[in-house]
């Protein structure tokens, strides 16, 4: 089977336009299209009670069409709210992103002026045969955790691939 990257994550928000000025303003996502989604294949595809509608806005980073974030307010919400999910819950607990084109220090800084509260602030986190990523972390409105990282180098993962293969 031929499975590219990620196209997109459908994330279900409490409230969509609260969600859109966060992936916009605070992360820099920018809003591509927003459609209503209704229908019986809609219901069929996503398993939903008949009659749901929905609203729906793609938000994406940069130039790519892969790696979207779907916002979705359904209507009905669901009759059972679980909550977000947590490390050891089967299911999304949380985002990933990688910081480019500046250091994760100076995206750190920016956030903490924009009052984001971190659960995790800046952190060297080493991962054998690939080298230390920067990382650090936060929730979305809806309680989604946000994890984002620096990369190493390429030099520096290839550094560190290339010591564990010779035991050095």
């Amino acid at each position: 089977m031929a499975i590219s990257e990620i196209h997109h994550v459908g994330l279900s928000v409490a409230d969509l336009e609260r969600s859109v000025a966060f992936y916009r303003d605070i992360l820099g996502f920018r809003k591509t299209l927003d459609m209503p989604l209704k229908g019986s294949n809609l219901e069929r595809l996503l398993k939903l009670r008949p009659g749901t509608k929905a609203r729906s806005i793609i938000m994406q980073a940069g130039r790519a069409i892969t790696g979207e974030v779907e916002l979705i307010a359904f209507d009905p919400p669901s009759e059972r709210p679980t909550g977000p999910k947590r490390a050891g819950d089967p299911g999304v607990f949380m985002l990933s992103f990688e910081v480019k084109d500046e250091t994760l220090a100076a995206v750190h800084e920016r956030l903490r002026q924009n009052g984001i509260r971190f659960i995790a602030e800046p952190l060297d986190l080493p991962l054998p045969g690939y080298g230390a990523i920067k990382a650090l972390s936060f929730e979305d409105p809806d309680g989604i955790i946000i994890e984002l990282i620096q990369l190493p180098s390429l030099d520096e993962a290839r550094r560190v691939h290339k010591g564990q293969q010779t035991g050095a």
